[in-house]
């Protein structure tokens, strides 16, 4: 039987908790739960609450979760009765919180702010369904082909010159990379999100640029998986390919030790990562500042695309300060603050009226703004860690060599359906 993530692991515990006496607590402070930094939050304890707490005469309580226990946090508290008012999720999530009651709609505050046509369109992708506004984008991450132009150099090759398309990415790949015995010191393509050891979460993103660059698309319009289409087939043939011209049988990648991506250290050419590449730059290279750039527009076969990331703002469905939630939403999103948080981040602010000051500030934004052009949103679906997990074991035997491609796809569509069918069955 297939649970939601983590619910039915905490039903004791939420319901000792509600015996403790949260829910006859009264609420003195809006509670707010945030997977930020320490800088991010130190910004907004120093710039933003105590202004907003003076104003509204109340006081802000922050929580500080990560994407593994934000799920966890926010069930156990909801059971409480004490939910946090104002919450941040992203990416794939929108639907879980959805279907359990975890997230109400704003398309009536929407309706009434003006402010909401300064947000670069494709960075609400994460927080609408069925065409219902659910949150506010507090940055976004498209993916960027980043590079190192001094090391196409060094290997023969213009760094005003970058590949393409697939053929010439692998091309590219193979000249950039370079071994020492059976060591590879410096990847032409860096392998780190999506081969060996890789979360499952970073393989399917990779893999879902690739394949919609080809035509092709993860599952249809039910969720059935597309994994043995003749594009899903094409995408992992042509993933093998450029993971074996990196990395030969037998071979092992090295990277220094030290802060930043293998792309600072010299240890990697090109990566397809988000904008933590232009904050480590800033943070432990800035003498690259001049050599790191992007291939823009973006590379691809029969599509120019790449994926993009936002995460959001939104507000509990149970809170009991909806409108005072909605007033801290909107201080944490207005222009100055989402440039000075996101500055420090390496992720973009979500407002055009923020483009030309970001870009001052960080000089590298300037290539993930103009790859937000070519960018679409990770799509939502169920069961988003069961259904990637799935995916991803047979992926991984497949782009390892331990088994065949067709074969791979074959058991991974077998596992997604399993998943999704008793998905269905619970809901009916």
């Amino acid at each position: 039987m297939i649970q939601r993530p983590r619910m039915l692991s905490f039903v004791v515990l939420c319901l000792v908790l509600t015996l403790w006496g949260a829910v006859n607590a009264a609420q003195s402070s809006l509670r707010v739960q945030l997977i930020l930094g320490a800088s991010a939050i130190k910004y907004l304890n120093d710039n933003v609450i105590p202004e907003f707490e003076r104003e509204f005469n109340t006081g802000v309580d922050i929580e500080t979760v990560n994407w593994n226990n934000r799920m966890e946090k926010l069930l156990i508290t909801t059971a409480a009765g004490v939910p946090p008012d104002v919450y941040m999720s992203g990416a794939e999530h929108v639907l879980e919180l959805v279907e359990n009651g975890l997230i109400a709609p704003l398309d009536r505050e929407f309706s009434q702010w003006a402010d909401r046509r300064d947000f670069l369109a494709p960075t609400f992708g994460s927080s609408i369904w069925e065409g219902v506004h659910y949150g506010v984008p507090i940055y976004t991450a498209p993916r960027v082909w980043w590079y190192r132009a001094d090391l196409f150099e060094d290997a023969g090759m213009s760094g005003d010159q970058p590949p393409r398309s697939w053929s010439e990415l692998l091309d590219a790949a193979k000249r950039l990379t370079k071994t020492d015995g059976q060591q590879v010191i410096r990847q032409g393509y860096d392998l780190s999100r999506w081969t060996g050891t890789a979360s499952p979460f970073g393989k399917l993103q990779d893999f879902a640029v690739y394949l919609w660059q080809i035509g092709g698309e993860l599952f249809d319009d039910e969720y059935q998986p597309l994994f043995t289409s003749p594009e899903s087939i094409a995408t992992m043939e042509f993933l093998f390919q450029l993971k074996e011209a990196v990395k030969p049988p037998g071979y092992q990648v090295v990277v220094p030790g030290g802060g930043g991506e293998a792309l600072i250290k010299g240890a990697a050419v090109i990566n397809l990562a988000g904008g933590w590449i232009s904050s480590q730059v800033h943070q432990y290279a800035p003498d690259l500042l001049d050599v790191v750039k992007a291939i823009v527009p973006v590379p691809g076969e029969k599509n120019r695309v790449t994926n993009i990331f936002s995460d959001w703002l939104g507000i509990h469905a149970q809170s009991t300060n909806k409108e005072l939630a909605w007033e801290f939403i909107k201080a944490v999103t207005q222009p100055e603050v989402l440039v000075d948080m996101n500055a420090e981040l390496g992720l973009l602010s979500p407002r055009r009226s923020t483009i030309t000051e970001f870009a001052r500030r960080r000089p590298l934004s300037k290539y993930m703004y103009e790859t937000v052009e070519y960018a679409r949103p990770y799509p939502v679906f169920p069961l988003s860690v069961q259904l990637s997990e799935a995916w991803s074991s047979q992926y991984t035997l497949a782009i390892e060599g331990q088994l065949g491609i067709v074969p791979a796809m074959e058991e991974a569509s077998r596992r997604w359906r399993v998943i999704l069918q008793e998905w269905s069955g619970a809901q009916q």
